[in-house]
């Protein structure tokens, strides 16, 4: 059959691969960069110029404002295994209603047709319009006929099938008529001469061109026989379309008069595989490198008359296999390069006017350390001026150290010296690997040499089932074994004496370019075009974990959807949720199922036991199940704007509106809304039309960022966000109240061998608390209406210092100072976190031990007390989750300030991340993998004598008093002057403005 025919040619044609089972499962992890993480296969201006459409590899359709350089809305068909779900083809309808995609849509090769279904999409929704089912293999270009009747399918089977809209059809569309290129694959077709034409270019049989009404094939000049043995990759129609122009593998570029096929004239010949095609104004033709471009071949711009070469532009870094012009033709688009981005161009001067990408970049370089447990990696291109280098491994640049029994996560850092990194063997006794030009079209590193003693004993050709070329390659297991990648993602392992397979890692859904293996460490890390970095177990083959990096925004994730992130990190992933093959599929963000899959302790534990499995299987046995019942849920879908009429809205608010909510299935009155993070509380008794509610949310004078956040009964989040420049008022704003809770735990009678075999009571959280509760109440306290304490501490302690207990006396009433036992804690602080209004300010500080057990973090009140020596009895601990749910639910600016993490490996994860999320201001007296120290001669705690100094007037750094930053910025560098940089706190104040917090 024809479709059982590969054509092996690395990068140029992606051809359909493994086979995936009708049963699998229908979530899947994904990454969501903001951009595409795979090859860009087509693009297209709207009619109008205003948006691009790009379809890709990565199985996803982009709609781009260009000029913003945003995805207004990611497309997504049904997304399965291998090459299922790739998209090869993207049209735009002429009145800019319907994309039009094709690609690879089937579950097999050759057994279980059909692959080439057509999806139409609206443009406006992204909702599945139709599907058209005419071809069995997979379509490779899509073309809509200028009056926008006709849409124009080829693929694999060699057939261009053409249909028509019909008003009577299901589907809105018939077909109307198949027409044979004698081909084993189209790669381009078009329209031309005001639709009457029909050109198309095949890669094994020239090119072909058709007059459309009669359905007949036009004879080509002798000309055109010699492509019959080239492939032919590209197709462009001239603006006036008069003119066509093909590229082929071999560099030559001609052109083609569209009305009876002549050749015009050819092209200089260019030493690389043309790409792709573009007419742009002015007899303008641009032509793109595909293959063997190095550093020195990007796009051409040739004026067609003379064939005068006009520019070069060199703005990607790699290949480039899809470009596109605006109507008028005054703007070039092109996308390629390592990083597959769009760029859009001028190509009358080459100037570039908008960069279209995601955040991440490709992994080039792996190493690993496995004395010290930690792994780098580097993102820079070891050789651009070559095509690829697999033996020359790239730098080094970052550095993250794994987590272990005895230490937590901690953040990415640079690599500032070399170290002791294993990279990937070459070479090891007697045993060597060197790659090699070969295969059927000559492909660069096609072939991977096994030698010994310096004798090839084996050697391993790679084609389209296994990988194309050797990207990166080691030798494992003293040389016994080797572990090879290939440029789709393929990594297999083999015997060295027999070049046998002996394994699969399966998860990378790009090039690997780069890999280290440790048998002492039982890991291999590999790093890919795909953009992530992976951990695999090295003997059992298993994905442990995958890792995202994009400047201070990070993501570990687990294949089971368990992960730990920085702040912004769980927007960069989520999970694919396919819904039949003739639907579209919704895309759900791991943020959005926080409460189930973000689990720090679960992925530790994964790298720990070097299975993912195990971990799983360990800490929540039997919720995967679980899983997949709540992602066949949908989340709380809805949007938001700033409403057209704010006539009658008050003076400092502003009206905004949400509306979808109804239809999710979720009641708007559950909805949350910060405003500069400040918490303005629920909408219960905001006005409601239909499915439309409005809501007056306070403002500041200047730019505001509203946020709305739903969530459903299944526990789904969904954040939308909007900006409004609030109306200036000439009434002076109001001054809030301030609400202050200060919690300090001294005592720990029940506590007598508990840490390490030695009381657990400490020296300093009662003065702590006592103390930042009579600075503010002298620094902070005059900034606002009034003043109301919550004090929880332990009154022994507080009264073994008589002066310090009356000048508590003087802020908090004796009377309302309480012990800080656990049940107190519950009830006094959620008691008193729901009186602030969304105009006043609240600060929560806490003092005192804090435990993690497995995944759960706990505050011990003075009360805290085990059942034996290894486990604690919870009854008698405050959840961490409940005080952070409390704080969360207060209105108004909200601020927390830690100094719980005494105990060694005490780390609240949690802690950052919910109170990220929830925008909340956050100090922590340490980050990860370290504990707070008390310094005697301070009095205090190292953090907490930091902050009272900071308030007291050493944070200054302005006439107008203490400000947020600046005090971040000073306990910082503070807790690391005293302690040496033993300790380093934690703060997040992001999305605040720097307001003051304390008087000069």
């Amino acid at each position: 059959m024809r479709a059982s025919r590969w054509l092996a040619m690395a990068g140029a044609l992606i051809t359909a691969s493994a086979a995936c089972d009708e049963d699998a499962p229908d979530f899947r992890l994904d990454l969501d960069t903001g951009g595409h993480t795979a090859r860009i296969a087509r693009l297209a201006f709207t009619p109008d110029g205003e948006d691009i459409v790009s379809a890709s590899d990565d199985k996803t359709i982009r709609i781009w404002d260009w000029q913003s350089g945003v995805t207004l809305r990611t497309i997504r068909g049904y997304l399965g295994n291998g090459s299922d779900g790739k998209i090869f083809a993207v049209s735009v309808s002429p009145d800019g209603k319907t994309i039009a995609a094709g690609g690879y849509f089937g579950a097999g090769l050759g057994d279980k047709p059909p692959y080439g279904d057509i999806r139409l999409f609206d443009f406006a929704t992204g909702k599945m319009k139709a599907v058209l089912k005419a071809a069995d293999y997979a379509t490779y270009d899509l073309a809509f006929s200028p009056d926008g009747k006709t849409l124009a399918a080829g693929g694999g089977d060699g057939m261009v099938y053409l249909w028509r809209l019909d008003d009577k059809s299901a589907t809105g569309w018939t077909l109307d008529k198949k027409l044979d290129a004698d081909s084993w694959h189209i790669d381009k077709l078009a329209f031309a001469a005001a639709g009457t034409r029909l050109a198309a270019t095949t890669t094994d049989n020239g090119i072909r061109l058709w007059d459309v009404a009669k359905g007949e094939e036009i004879a080509l000049p002798a000309g055109a026989e010699s492509l019959r043995d080239i492939s032919v990759l590209a197709l462009a129609i001239s603006q006036d379309g008069r003119l066509f122009a093909t590229g082929s593998k071999d560099g030559q570029v001609q052109l083609w008069r569209a009305a009876d096929g002549t050749l015009v004239h050819a092209m200089p010949k260019q030493d690389f595989l043309i790409g792709s095609l573009t007419f742009a104004k002015g007899s303008r033709l641009v032509a793109s490198c595909g293959y063997r471009c190095a550093d020195k071949h990007r796009s051409i711009v040739w004026n067609t008359d003379s064939g005068e070469k006009l520019l070069d532009y060199s703005g990607h870094d790699g290949t480039v296999y899809a470009s596109a012009a605006n109507a008028d033709g005054s703007l070039v688009a092109t996308a390629g390069g390592t990083r597959n981005a769009i760029q859009v161009w001028d190509p009358a001067t080459g100037e570039r006017k908008a960069l279209l990408q995601g955040v991440g970049e490709p992994v080039t370089a792996i190493g690993i350390d496995p004395a010290n447990g930690i792994i780098a990696w580097g993102n820079a291109n070891p050789c651009p001026e070559r095509v690829a280098c697999p033996e020359q491994l790239g730098a080094l640049d970052k550095r993250l150290e794994l987590p272990t029994t005895e230490r937590f996560f901690d953040d990415p850092q640079p690599l500032t010296e070399p170290g002791s990194f294993a990279r990937a063997a070459q070479s090891d006794g007697e045993w060597s690997l060197h790659a090699t030009k070969g295969g059927k079209d000559a492909l660069e590193n096609a072939v991977l040499e096994i030698a010994n003693g310096g004798k090839v004993v084996r050697s391993i050709e790679n084609d389209a089932t296994n990988g194309f070329a050797h990207s990166a390659f080691t030798l494992i297991d003293n040389g016994l074994g080797l572990i090879t990648g290939g440029n789709d993602g393929t990594l297999l392992e083999y015997k060295a004496a027999t070049a046998r397979v002996s394994g699969e890692f399966t998860g990378h859904t790009g090039e690997i370019n780069a890999m280290a293996a440790s048998e002492k460490a039982g890991l291999l890390v590999t790093g890919s075009a795909d953009q992530t970095l992976r951990l695999w177990n090295l003997k059992t083959h298993e994905l442990i974990v995958s890792m995202f990096f994009a400047g201070p925004q990070w993501i570990a994730w687990m294949p089971q959807g368990y992960y730990y992130s920085s702040d912004e990190g769980d927007k960069l992933i989520g999970w694919h949720v396919n819904q039949g093959r003739d639907h579209e599929g919704r895309f759900i963000r791991a943020g959005q199922l926080k409460k189930y899959l973000w689990s720090p302790e679960m992925v530790r534990r994964a790298i720990i036991l070097r299975s993912a499995k195990q971990a799983v299987k360990e800490m929540r046995p039997g919720v995967d199940n679980e899983l997949q019942k709540l992602l066949q849920r949908k989340p709380p879908e809805f949007g938001v704007r700033l409403a057209d009429d704010q006539s009658k809205v008050r003076d400092g608010y502003v009206a905004v509106e949400i509306t979808g909510a109804k239809e999710a299935g979720t009641d708007v009155a559950g909805f949350s809304i910060l405003s500069n993070s400040r918490n303005v509380g629920d909408i219960a008794t905001r006005s409601a039309e239909g499915d439309k509610t409005t809501v007056e949310v306070p403002v500041e004078n200047g730019q505001n960022t509203i946020r709305i956040t739903g969530t459903n009964e299944y526990g789904y989040l969904t954040e939308r966000s909007v900006t409004a420049l609030a109306r200036k008022t000439e009434k002076a704003e109001a001054k809030g109240k301030l609400y202050v809770a200060v919690i300090g735990v001294d005592k720990y009678p029940f506590l007598t061998d508990a840490c390490s075999g030695h009381a657990c009571d400490l020296r300093y959280p009662v003065d702590d608390a006592t103390e930042f509760l009579e600075v503010v109440a002298q620094k902070s306290a005059p900034l606002f209406s009034s003043m109301e304490t919550l004090v929880l501490v332990n009154r022994e302690a507080l009264d073994e210092s008589p002066d310090k207990a009356k000048q508590t006396y003087t802020v908090a009433s004796a009377d309302n100072i309480m012990e800080p036992d656990s049940h107190t804690i519950d009830d006094q602080l959620a008691d008193f976190l729901d009186r602030p209004g969304e105009h006043d300010t609240t600060i929560v500080f806490v003092a005192g031990h804090g435990i993690n057990i497995d995944e759960d973090y706990y505050f011990i009140p003075t009360d805290g007390r085990k059942q034996d020596a290894d486990r604690w009895k919870r009854s008698s601990l405050v959840d961490w989750g409940d005080i952070q749910k409390s704080v969360e639910r207060a209105k108004g600016m909200r601020f927390m300030l830690l100094d719980t993490c005494h105990a060694a490996n005490a780390f609240n994860p949690r802690l950052e991340k919910d109170a990220q999320d929830a925008r909340i201001v956050v100090f922590s007296a340490t980050a990860a993998n370290n504990t707070a120290a008390e310094l005697p001669e301070l009095g205090h705690g190292v953090f907490t004598y930091s902050i009272l100094e900071g308030l007291r007037g050493k944070a200054r750094t302005s006439d107008g008093g203490i400000t947020l930053f600046g005090l971040a910025d000073f306990i910082s560098h503070e807790v690391v002057r005293l302690t040496a940089s033993k300790q380093k706190p934690f703060y997040y104040v992001g999305g605040v403005e720097n307001i003051v917090l304390a008087e000069p």
